[in-house]
């Protein structure tokens, strides 16, 4: 669609094809914010694994965070999006975080263990980076979870989360789940558009129908969930 005339007209927006990440952002963030259940992120926070900066704009609305590091393998383009001064870029695997130890306020990491084959020595570092009190906030699938060629692991239950957690001086706050039928449908739909008719390089399934599928499944979780938010302290180390 010509830029020209999405300008004019935005609501064509909406006929673009559609990927699913535009879905789990509008049932995930709700998810996020039950779980951190009133509280506040503030002053330095690193969001870990953050891919292409889905939650960018989910932490540049938390007023009382002084500084955003989005991080990835690859150093993201993410900062840019910004006009504020409080967004930054940079390369690093979550296995080896190039930050000094008890360096941040908070930590969100979003879908990234279940792709970490070293997984507790992540776990381990994010401990490491955080502040004694410092809050992480975690999710990651959590079986039955829809396969995925991409991870290592289907992800973690509750009790597997909570044993990772402890073991590196966490204590979990609370914990919440999302993704229910809709969103397993939502996928199954999705690939098989994506490599009929898109052969493997374009959606098109238009973006209303992605949304519309996060909100109904964000409103009415029918069946087992496939994702488990968690809200986690860092203890102090006289209690670890």
């Amino acid at each position: 669609m010509p830029r020209v005339l999405l300008k004019k007209f935005p609501g064509i927006g909406w006929l673009r094809g559609g990927w699913p990440d535009e879905a789990r952002f509008v049932v995930q963030s709700a998810a996020l914010q039950d779980a951190l259940e009133g509280r506040d992120l503030e002053g330095a926070i690193l969001n870990a694994g953050c891919g292409e900066g889905l939650y960018a704009s989910f932490l540049d609305r938390l007023p009382k965070l002084r500084r955003i590091v989005h991080m990835d393998l690859d150093k993201p383009s993410v900062a840019g999006r910004f006009s504020n001064q409080r967004h930054e870029d940079c390369a690093g695997s979550v296995t080896a975080l190039p930050f000094e130890s008890e360096n941040y306020d908070a930590c969100l990491c979003t879908e990234v263990m279940e792709h970490v084959a070293d997984d507790d020595k992540g776990f381990a570092e994010l401990g490491r980076v955080l502040k004694p009190g410092g809050l992480l906030l975690i999710s990651t699938p959590t079986p039955p979870a829809p396969f995925d060629p991409n991870h290592v692991r289907e992800g973690y239950t509750y009790v597997d989360m909570r044993e990772h957690l402890e073991r590196h001086g966490f204590e979990l706050l609370k914990h919440t789940f999302c993704f229910h039928f809709t969103m397993r449908m939502l996928l199954v739909v999705w690939r098989w558009q994506f490599e009929t008719f898109g052969r493997g390089k374009r959606s098109l399934m238009p973006r209303f129908l992605v949304y519309l599928a996060g909100v109904l499944d964000r409103s009415f979780p029918i069946g087992r969930p496939w994702d488990i938010v968690v809200l986690a302290r860092r203890r102090s180390s006289t209690n670890a």
